[in-house]
């Protein structure tokens, strides 16, 4: 062993304070002890009987806490079996494939450090661009907002002017309609004056004639009743003198039918006499009475009803336009109602100071995720309607663009200046590979990822169908115990349980000493297991 390896041993082992290189050298070269040296250095100083720095540390808190002895008194070291070459060569074995485990567990652990450096970088640039579009947008809206500002101002002293505007001809609107219903009623008033001067005037029915004309009916039917008595007693008396004249004769009568003819014919002249007296009667006196009557009172009745005609056409006319003028009246007054209302609505407004606009605080800028979130639309409640509420209202395509953080103003050349059509469609198209690509990426994971968890499921789905089946099959309802057809059969399976019964007692206590022997050296052993891996 030279000094290089001495050194190293040395410095391994926790030796914080080394000797000098040249005691150190003397000492190996020394004629009479340095062979000696060299070989005991050899021998007793290695990895079975060194502690290392951790073993050390381990050893001292064991023997602080008093458990040295306890554990050196719990296993006797001289029953414990040295590790042989074939369990070193399985240990080996197993650190082969731990150790190929580990490195496609490595592989794996870089290529997600890869991905997540890309998603990183990518979302590193999203929120530059981001930055840059919110400060374009800021920029953007600060100039709208104080164009928006001056344009309200403006509407809102032309609102002030018209408010007041709108009163003042309300009131003049309410003067002037109260003139002309005034003046309208007093022409009505007019024209209904005259309409009773024009029925006064009408010719009413004379009682006098009525009762001169009832008079000479009556008259009338005295003289039809005196003619006709008188005329009935002409006749009587002509028939008497008529009877009285007549020659008599004893021996000579008349014939029955002649006499009885000569009486029904005299009682025909009886019947005869009233009407033909009131025909006569009424033809000398009562008729040309009448006539001239009528006379006179057709043209009064002709009279009456051209003014009548004349007064319901007046009436007709005032009605409606009484009709006419009570619509427009509750038109104007409906006008003047919103006029009033919509003049208290402004003054309402222009009442209110305006508010400025303060600054939003910088929020950080989160970062984009290749899946898109779901955004929850709420119903807003009812807001009052002001004039400056609408300077931050934002076009949707650019809400939407800040969203999907694109930016088209960086692929201009001046970023003041707004892209062209061809260069926006650039970078769409650019923002739509990359994500597409990283859609692509999310669905491979989110599919291999799926795959596997499908392979596992059904994998264990698998392992407990094929339990329960050899649990029903080892159930049978014949006996408790399966017996074959063949007992050669059932005699070879039985030896073969016995023997494999020995053979996993084997195994137990073989592993009950593996325990002891770990628990005894467990440290140490994984120590020289890991030495000899590296």
């Amino acid at each position: 062993m030279d000094l290089t390896a001495l050194r190293d041993l040395l410095s391994r082992y926790g030796r914080g304070t080394l000797p000098d290189e040249n005691v150190l050298q003397d000492a190996l070269n020394d004629s009479n002890h340095g062979t000696a040296f060299k070989e005991w250095i050899s021998t007793h100083t290695g990895t079975e009987n060194l502690l290392s720095k951790d073993e050390l540390s381990l050893y001292l808190s064991l023997d602080q806490a008093g458990l040295v002895d306890e554990l050196v008194a719990s296993k006797e070291l001289a029953t414990v079996e040295a590790i042989g070459e074939a369990e070193l060569r399985a240990a080996v074995q197993e650190l082969d494939r731990s150790t190929t485990i580990i490195n496609k567990q490595t592989e794996t652990l870089r290529q997600h450090h890869n991905a997540l450096a890309k998603l990183a970088d990518g979302n590193a640039k999203s929120t530059e661009s981001r930055r840059e579009m919110e400060a374009n947008w800021t920029s953007r809206r600060a100039a709208e907002r104080r164009a928006l500002g001056s344009k309200v101002e403006e509407l809102s002293q032309q609102l002030g002017y018209r408010s007041s505007d709108m009163e003042k001809q309300a009131a003049m609107t309410t003067e002037s309609v109260h003139e002309v219903i005034e003046e309208a009623l007093r022409s009505d008033d007019k024209l209904l004056s005259s309409l009773q001067k024009l029925g006064w005037e009408l010719d009413p029915e004379d009682p006098e004639e009525t009762q001169n004309v009832a008079t000479l009916r009556e008259c009338c039917m005295r003289v039809i009743k005196y003619t006709v008595e008188m005329t009935r007693t002409k006749l009587d008396r002509t028939y008497l003198e008529a009877l009285e004249s007549a020659p008599r004769s004893e021996h000579t009568d008349a014939p029955a039918g002649e006499v009885k003819a000569l009486q029904e014919e005299l009682e025909s002249l009886y019947t005869e006499i009233l009407p033909v007296a009131q025909m006569s009667v009424e033809q000398q006196y009562l008729e040309p009475a009448l006539k001239s009557l009528s006379d006179k009172n057709g043209q009064s009745v002709s009279r009456s009803m051209a003014a009548i005609s004349y007064i319901l056409a007046c009436l007709v006319y005032l009605l409606d336009n009484i009709n006419r003028l009570g619509a427009r009246v509750v038109a104007v007054q409906s006008y003047q109602a919103a006029a009033a209302t919509l003049i208290d609505t402004a003054k309402t407004e222009l009442a209110v100071p305006a508010v400025a606009a303060t600054p939003k605080k910088a929020h950080p800028v989160q970062p984009a995720s290749p899946i898109r979130a779901r955004v929850t639309t709420s119903t807003p409640g009812p807001r009052r309607r002001r004039s400056s509420g609408n300077l931050d209202v934002e076009p949707p395509i650019e809400a939407l663009l800040r969203l999907l953080t694109i930016n088209l103003a960086a692929s201009s050349a001046d970023p003041s200046d707004d892209p062209t059509l061809v260069e926006s469609l650039r970078v769409l198209s650019r923002a739509r590979a990359g994500r597409e690509a990283k859609a692509y990426d999310v669905t491979c994971n989110a599919q291999e990822s799926f795959e596997h968890s499908v392979v596992t499921h059904l994998t264990d789905a698998r392992r407990a169908v094929q339990l329960l089946r050899d649990s029903i099959l080892a159930e049978s309802s014949f006996g408790e115990e399966v017996k074959l057809v063949d007992p050669e059969v059932e005699c070879l399976i039985i030896e073969l349980s016995q023997q494999i019964a020995d053979i996993q007692s084997g195994i137990e206590q073989i592993d009950e000493e593996r325990a002891g022997i770990g628990g005894a050296n467990g440290e140490k052993q994984k120590e020289f297991v890991l030495r000899w891996a590296g």
